[in-house]
């Protein structure tokens, strides 16, 4: 079992270069929705997405052996450049398989690193099997959605919330496979049992809010979602069961609602964040979330998108 002390080590661990983001309030979204709203910016984090924390735990957690002869994920792209920069920072060969649908930015900025990126077909199955062939010819291939590395790691996001607002009463958190909310929401109650922990996913991707209507994981056929970093067709079963225990409500929020909220994020904060990082704004936007008297945290997970699609959410406003 992962447990806060695991976290807390985590914490001490983590080089110069991952940044411990603030926790910011926000005057204008305070008057807007009548609460303490408070913005953990993890937009601002090195390679732009919270991703960095886990892709380094994980890599600093390998063996020397494994350290020697490299190692690999699957990811959308967010944790791809994560992976790529702290190889390159620890000195280990990464290699990450990608779907050749990925935001050719993204592929570029992994590469940019020092990552190398194997595209897959779009079929999010194609990414395993990819996995398991470079795992084959001897590098150490690591699941993502089931490694407890990932959860320790971003957990580390829920222990500082919670070092700096102890009093906080509610999480915003996106879900994809369930690795982010597992981490924060494990910190974050046995540090304050009282705390809600909400996640929050698009209509288009639900697979976790699905799983947690019925108690166990379930899987989506299809994506139909703009935040390209919530794609995720199931959780993981290692996350679920700390979503399960730790977890409070999950929420779905419509494409439209997202896209009003990445405005609102740049014209109230002047904060650049990708679609998949601005759920939570959605969420107290569409009432999703009920926005009562109290301090509610939104985690920004990320600001990785396109000069292109951010100005066309800008004019959808």
């Amino acid at each position: 079992m992962i447990t806060l002390q695991n976290i807390k080590d985590t914490l001490n661990t983590l080089p110069k270069e991952i940044v411990r983001t603030p926790l910011l309030f926000s005057e204008e979204f305070t008057r807007d929705f009548g609460a303490e709203i408070y913005l953990k910016p993890e937009n601002l984090q090195v390679t732009g997405a919270y991703k960095a924390r886990a892709a380094f735990h994980i890599l600093n957690s390998l063996s020397a052996e494994q350290k020697q002869k490299g190692a690999a994920i699957s990811s959308s792209g967010n944790f791809a450049a994560a992976f790529a920069f702290m190889g390159s920072l620890l000195g280990i060969s990464t290699s990450i398989v990608m779907m050749e649908q990925t935001a050719p930015f993204k592929v570029e900025k992994t590469r940019r690193y020092g990552g190398k990126v194997i595209l897959c077909e779009n079929r999010f199955e194609a990414r395993w099997e990819t996995l398991d062939q470079l795992e084959s010819e001897g590098t150490t291939a690591i699941n993502t959605f089931e490694a407890p590395e990932v959860i320790v790691g971003h957990g580390t996001i829920g222990l500082e919330i919670l070092q700096d607002k102890p009093d906080i009463d509610m999480i915003l958190v996106p879900i994809s496979s369930a690795g982010l909310i597992a981490g924060v929401a494990l910190a974050a109650k046995e540090l304050n049992p009282k705390v809600k922990i909400i996640g929050v996913q698009p209509e288009g991707c639900n697979a976790t809010y699905l799983s947690f209507q019925k108690g166990s994981v379930q899987t989506i056929e299809e994506v139909d979602t703009i935040c390209d970093a919530l794609v995720a067709t199931k959780p993981g079963v290692l996350p679920f069961e700390y979503v399960r225990k730790y977890v409070d409500e999950v929420v779905l929020v419509s494409e439209e609602s997202i896209k009003k909220a990445v405005g609102l994020l740049f014209e109230k904060t002047k904060l650049v964040v990708e679609p998949a990082g601005a759920v939570g704004i959605a969420a107290l936007l569409s009432k999703a979330v009920s926005a009562e008297t109290g301090r509610i945290v939104s985690l920004l997970s990320g600001g990785n998108v396109s000069r292109e699609n951010f100005m066309e959410f800008l004019n959808t406003q």
